[in-house]
């Protein structure tokens, strides 16, 4: 089953990062971004918690101006939901650190950085980067705890999903294919039509392929993984030809002859074991993000929550 978007709510902040551009996101308070519960966030706290974030996900963002209400707004009501959080004692400021020191450090594991290369490289403060992930675990006690009761997808619910979602659930596509790479459209038809006369593909991809390791292969591209949403032109060529069509296609380093000789993968899984705890937990992530959505607009609206 491919890997599908997660779903939208603000528990979590959008995959965020850091860019060289991060103050130039507009902002009428160049001191202030927020204020929740009488509490004025600035706007170093929110280019930190930017920094953390991306630390956090490893992705860069498209981080344009237009994003930072949403963005603050975002921040602002999960911070609401954290002192609401920490009123009740849903988590224990001890457990909250020793949580957050874990998931940090299996961050550092994951990106081979010690602590100090990851703050030069984020401009970031130990402090910093720890306050928000603390604040991420005091978020998560309140999500648990808002969505304690939601019970499991039922396996009528997960037999529809499967059904209603078949373009989720099927193999790896490969395509077994062969091109011979050329500088130009006009040689690209030359090479086409002897080839079509009769001249080995293998060997007119010896002589005329540009690409050293394609001709010393004889054009061969061997198995090809084609997945679901790339923009590469060999992609989508053979995405979309079947095995014994050829064509031209133009592509960075000038233009391929490609010929599709077969295919594999593509087929439906099967709704087996595998499948079904897939789709349960997609659907039960779902179903308690809009439990806690709804849950908390009461809280986020008694936190008094403003963006300037």
């Amino acid at each position: 089953m491919q890997k599908r978007k997660a779903v939208n709510g603000f528990f979590s902040l959008l995959c965020w990062g850091l860019l060289a551009s991060l103050t130039a996101c507009g902002n009428s308070d160049p001191a202030n971004v927020a204020e929740v519960d009488g509490q004025l966030i600035s706007h170093a706290q929110w280019q930190a918690v930017l920094r953390a974030n991306a630390l956090l996900t490893g992705k860069l963002p498209n981080f344009s101006p237009q994003w930072k209400t949403y963005q603050v707004k975002t921040y602002a009501d999960q911070l609401a939901v954290v002192h609401y959080s920490q009123k009740k004692h849903w988590l224990s400021p001890t457990m909250a650190k020793s949580e957050a020191q874990a998931k940090i450090q299996q961050v550092l594991n994951r990106e081979h950085l010690t602590l100090t290369q990851a703050l030069n490289r984020y401009h970031l403060t130990a402090p910093d980067l720890k306050n928000y992930v603390t604040q991420q675990e005091w978020l998560l006690a309140a999500f648990n705890h808002a969505t304690s009761h939601v019970p499991a997808p039922s396996l009528n619910e997960i037999t529809q999903y499967y059904h209603s979602h078949q373009d989720q659930f099927l193999t790896p596509k490969e395509v077994l294919a062969r091109e011979i790479v050329v500088k130009n459209a006009s040689l690209a038809q030359s090479v086409m039509q002897q080839y079509k006369r009769g001249a080995h593909f293998q060997a007119l991809a010896q002589k005329f392929s540009i690409d050293h390791q394609n001709a010393l292969s004889g054009g061969e591209m061997g198995w090809v993984p084609i997945p679901a949403h790339s923009t590469s032109p060999t992609i989508q060529f053979l995405r979309a030809h079947s095995p014994g069509q050829e064509g031209i296609v133009h592509m960075h380093l000038g233009y391929a002859i490609i010929e599709v000789q077969a295919e594999q993968g593509g087929k439906p899984l099967p709704l087996n074991h595998t499948t079904e705890a897939g789709i349960r937990t997609e659907l039960w992530n779902q179903h308690k993000t809009q439990v806690f959505d709804h849950w908390s607009q009461p809280i986020i609206r008694q936190a008094h929550v403003r963006i300037f």
